[in-house]
């Protein structure tokens, strides 16, 4: 996995979609991408740029965090964004809710604007970077709100601490990434060798979720393809990766099977299904609506 580091047009998926048609992005370096884009839903977003909140910074666990406030008032809802991702990402989608909730939001450790940590940490140390943000913002529970990755720390964080939890929401997040890794090694997509970039959270990659712990209601949006993405001018090389991609991991069944997987052990979960979007589909004006909808009956309704 990649981590952006550009200010601008820094979104990792345009990065991404630039080097693979390019040819310039290494095999290992492009499963990265894969598991945390969504795949092969690389250069289907076109993200615009609403008014951007004040960066603020807390410290949490020694570790100096950028953070977003959104203003509103009432239950809170923090967001988390994906792999690489500032929290600035929710800029036009945390807004949509600031009139029934308290919406904030922070980057991880590692991430953009977000400090480093001197040590090297794992998905326990992620977690507990939530319950610190909810201390120090003086937060008693919260909704969890994350996209893509975020929902390996969002899993441990309610195991973990189950009374700082009112609901978890799962944006294209919901999924055993030590399987997919499994999957993608067997089939010739990974080499299954760590990065220095990745150093951090690659923990995500050897541990299963552990739903059976999650006691509060649980929403999780998947995003399923029905066949490999191809774009224009994409490299002979990228669209025989995407293709091998959707192979391992979406006709495979693996996207199914974490469906069910979900369904089976969430107690009380809930999974809304989409297909003709991409891995950024809260963005997409075909179910930015619809999204926001949704989450908000789940999250008053709980």
């Amino acid at each position: 996995m990649l981590r952006a580091g550009r200010r601008g047009v820094k979104q990792l998926v345009n990065a991404a979609s630039r080097l693979m048609i390019q040819g310039k992005m290494s095999d290992r370096r492009f499963v990265r991408v894969l598991f945390a884009l969504g795949w092969f839903a690389l250069a289907t977003h076109v993200r615009t740029e609403p008014q951007r909140p004040a960066d603020q910074f807390v410290t949490v666990n020694g570790v100096r965090l950028h953070y977003l406030d959104w203003g509103g008032t009432g239950d809170v809802v923090v967001f988390l964004p994906g792999l690489g991702e500032s929290v600035h990402r929710f800029d036009s989608f945390a807004p949509r809710f600031v009139d029934s909730f308290r919406v904030v939001g922070f980057t991880r450790r590692g991430q953009e604007m977000s400090g480093r940590s001197a040590a090297p940490f794992d998905l326990h140390a992620l977690a507990d970077d939530i319950r610190g943000f909810l201390d120090v913002m003086s937060i008693r529970r919260a909704t969890i709100v994350g996209h893509s990755i975020a929902g390996a720390e969002m899993t441990m964080f309610a195991g973990l601490y189950p009374s700082r939890v009112d609901s978890l929401v799962y944006l294209d997040a919901a999924y055993d990434y030590a399987r997919a890794y499994e999957l993608a090694v067997a089939g010739g997509l990974a080499s299954g060798e760590s990065e220095p970039e990745i150093a951090a959270i690659e923990h995500a990659s050897r541990v299963h979720p552990d739903y059976a712990r999650i006691t509060a209601p649980a929403l999780a949006f998947f995003v399923l393809y029905d066949k490999p993405y191809v774009g224009p001018q994409m490299s002979a090389r990228a669209q025989q990766q995407n293709s091998l991609a959707f192979r391992i991991l979406d006709e495979s069944g693996y996207k199914r099977d974490q469906i069910e997987l979900f369904k089976r052990e969430v107690k009380r979960g809930r999974v809304v299904e989409w297909h003709d979007t991409n891995h950024f589909f809260f963005q997409d004006p075909k179910h930015t609506d619809e999204t926001v909808r949704l989450i908000r009956e789940f999250i008053l309704g709980r």
